[in-house]
């Protein structure tokens, strides 16, 4: 008996470890039951642990991207998304996905890239359309990546305090003056409106508007007052879905009027404003020439495309709901994306909203345009620092004029460290200019080292996102940055090993920041790149393949089944003895044989193509470009065919440019670091 026990106790020891993992089976349950009960972060966990026990089940990593798109969190949307990129039979449109999500985490060369993969793998249906979106989406990512530098100095941005914002969604402000500010928050799983009150500085605890209507069933929000105080606007929003979302939610809108010290129970406008089946939010109210005009957003019959801005108007002299017919703001201001969150300033005839499909540096971003009812000038988008990589909107002016408010789910070092749920931000006039600057000094001789290539970057909690990459030609640098942020600065110079360090701009003190940097020189002299010289035919290497092609050969393409010559170079310094490595990108690592000299630190190089046996003569007419390199790939009997070195990615850029208007037009860049080739810069 004792025996059969003791038995059965080594039966279960080992069974306990298979009982404690679980099975891609058991976690995709998990998944889809969070999914229902509305837990999206843990759904989206559990899809992308059970993918990678089943990577053969790419569904489940696509439905984890499409949850962290949903809940955008752009970081892992990218990661998950990554597999199934490329995949858009399969998921629709999840190459799109995946580059907006770049670009809203603020990775924009790599979101151009991606762009540009996208439309050209593209089959399907309405490419045309995809073409003009992706256009817009790409102008948008250089328009980011310029934005610091256009940075409005002007502005402070802060955020309220935990009197406004929570853990939840926060949004729609609206200051009655400089010190009561309404807002709406779905903290509590409901969304409603809110009132706060600044007392020394700092916001007191929201709570519900005094006499306020009681709602009993769905949301209410987005709350306008009318400029007499009268009448307060909102919305009153379905509550199907399990997670509130203020574009995807259904919404009508109401309007409570003044009663004395009361507010009178909601009215829901006309059938012609809240149509039946779309979604009327979003209301602003201003008065002009004895009428009330009423802007609002909608996806009504009759607009662009997506959700459009509107507007009525009703007679001030009689108090009823009798609006006219919405009207269309008009393609000047409406695109086939989505507008929403209008704002309309009287004194200056200029209306602010909020749209992600004019050309914008994140999803949606604050735009201004002047005019009246449907004559409108082009909209302005206003730049940092009010718009940001992620969502920007409810752009709205205190009544004293000095700043205003607007709501989004940036992250703001220290103080907020998701995009996942957006809160409501403060802004004032009376910003300072801040500058980071520096010099650049050989370390061994002390003297200064003219040609440099700076990479700034701003570091967050959910990781670095680079801000520029410029070359200066004095070996000083200086750049405007904007204050209350961490930065790390990267300096480069041909020859030397890369330095950095790192800075906070958060001394209220100090209005330039920046260090000297000593930079080492590389190694031996040997190891360092000459000028590139023409070779017009001494490569050890001759034979062309293929010498009837015309054609521009693509970067992997085998254009031979001839054996291969084996690793060369041209054009390039003292050979180095061949070595074989393997490339540190999981989706390109091939192992290969080369001579080219390894560099301490980030470089890139242009590949050109792939080819079976290399001939330097057939790429004559870029030899004045770089060095040029091959590496053998030994699993596939191909030499990739590089030009080299380039040690700033503006240097690598520009050379990509010629190499593709010399009829290479699939070439692109790899980066290496530290010697090893680390794939396709996105």
């Amino acid at each position: 008996m004792i025996r059969n026990y003791l038995l059965l106790l080594l039966f279960l020891t080992g069974l306990a470890p298979a009982l404690e993992a679980q099975s891609w089976r058991s976690l995709r349950k998990d998944a889809e039951q969070a999914f229902e009960e509305g837990d999206l972060k843990t759904a989206a966990e559990k899809y992308s642990e059970a993918y990678s026990k089943k990577r053969k089940k790419e569904e489940l990593t696509y439905k984890a991207g499409e949850i962290y798109f949903t809940m955008r969190d752009y970081r892992k949307a990218v990661e998950a998304y990554r597999p199934v990129k490329d995949k858009n039979d399969d998921f629709p449109l999840v190459g799109l996905k995946f580059a907006r999500c770049l670009k809203q985490d603020g990775q924009y060369d790599r979101a151009i890239t991606a762009f540009e993969e996208f439309l050209e793998g593209y089959t399907g249906d309405g490419k045309e359309i995809l073409e003009e979106i992706i256009r817009v989406e790409i102008a948008g990512c250089r328009f980011g990546m310029e934005a610091p530098a256009n940075a409005n100095r002007e502005l402070n941005i802060a955020l309220p305090g935990d009197g406004v914002n929570s853990e939840k969604e926060d949004f729609a402000p609206f200051p009655i003056s400089d010190n009561e500010l309404y807002f709406s928050s779905n903290q509590g799983g409901r969304a409603r409106i809110f009132v706060s009150e600044r007392e020394n500085n700092k916001w007191t605890e929201g709570e519900a508007p005094r006499n306020f209507p009681v709602i009993q069933q769905g949301h209410f929000c987005n709350s306008a007052m009318s400029p007499d105080g009268n009448r307060i606007y909102f919305t009153v929003c379905n509550d199907d879905d399990k997670n509130w979302s203020d574009v995807k939610n259904r919404c009508e809108i109401f309007v409570s009027k003044r009663v004395g010290s009361q507010w009178s129970q909601p009215e829901r406008l006309p059938d012609y404003i809240n149509t039946q089946g779309v979604t009327a939010t979003h209301p602003f109210v201003t008065h002009q020439r004895g009428r009330e005009i009423l802007y609002f957003a909608s996806n009504r019959e009759g607009g662009l495309g997506g959700m459009d801005l509107w507007y009525a108007s009703r007679d001030l002299g009689i108090d009823n709901n009798d609006f006219s017919f919405p009207v269309n703001l008009g393609p000047v201001v409406n695109t086939l994306g989505d507008e929403i969150t209008p704002f309309y300033d009287r004194e200056n005839q200029a209306l602010y909203f909020g749209s992600n499909g004019h050309v914008s540096m994140g999803g949606f971003d604050i735009f201004q345009s002047i005019g009246d009812e449907v004559s409108w000038s082009q909209p302005a988008n206003l730049g940092m620092p009010l718009n940001s990589s992620a969502d920007d909107y409810f752009y709205i002016l205190n009544p004293s004029r000095n700043g205003g408010f607007f709501t989004s789910n940036r992250v703001d070092a220290g103080s907020k460290i998701t995009t996942s749920h957006e809160d409501i931000f403060e802004f004032s006039e009376g910003g300072r200019r801040v500058v980071l600057k520096g010099n650049v000094y050989d370390r061994t001789t002390g003297d200064p080292i003219g040609a440099i290539t700076v990479r700034l970057f701003e570091v967050g909690p959910g990781g670095e996102s680079e801000l520029r990459s410029q070359s200066f030609n004095d070996g000083r640098y200086s750049f405007d940055i904007l204050p209350n942020r961490q930065f790390r600065v990267e300096i480069s110079a041909y020859g030397y090993q890369p330095g950095s360090y790192r800075v906070n701009a958060n001394d209220e003190n100090t209005y330039s920041y920046g260090q000297p940097i000593f930079l080492e020189k590389e190694g031996q002299a040997s190891d360092i790149p000459e000028p590139p010289v023409v070779d017009n035919g001494n490569d050890p290497y001759p034979g062309n393949i293929n010498p009837g092609r015309t054609q521009p050969l693509e970067p992997d393409e085998p254009v031979s089944s001839y054996p291969p010559t084996g690793p060369a170079t041209s054009n390039s310094m003292a050979p180095v003895a061949p070595y074989r490595t393997r490339s540190q990108n999981p989706n390109d690592n091939y192992e290969y044989e080369t001579t080219a000299p390894r560099h301490n630190g980030t470089y890139y190089k242009v590949q050109i193509a792939a080819v079976g046996n290399f001939d330097s003569a057939r790429f004559g007419n870029i030899a004045d470009l770089g060095t040029i390199q091959t590496e053998f790939i030994i699993e596939r009997n191909l030499n990739r065919v590089m030009l080299a070195d380039f040690f700033s990615l503006p240097d690598a850029r520009a050379v990509l440019s010629k190499v593709k208007a010399r009829g290479y037009s699939g070439a692109y860049l790899i980066e290496y670091i530290n010697g090893e080739r680390y794939g396709r810069v996105r």
